[in-house]
């Protein structure tokens, strides 16, 4: 066997152990498809909010650093 077809294989494998590790969450939830789909939801917002203050902070900062050394030049 060649390095391509070794690497084929264990990808197919990978794929494959997701597809069944996804079936078996579904399966096996311990919440009705709604509550998790909320949940999910619920946690994308807040990770985006999360994100955005991040980057508002972020930005801040570097405004600042750029007005400081504007200032010292």
């Amino acid at each position: 066997m060649n390095d391509r077809t070794t690497y084929s294989v264990w990808m197919m494998c990978f794929l494959a152990g997701g597809l069944v590790g996804a079936s078996a969450a579904l399966l096996l939830a311990p919440q009705s498809g709604k509550a998790s789909r909320e949940s999910m939801r619920r946690t994308l917002r807040e990770t985006t909010d999360s994100a955005r203050g991040l980057k508002d902070r972020l930005v801040r900062r570097a405004e600042e650093s750029r007005d400081e050394g504007a200032a010292s030049v």
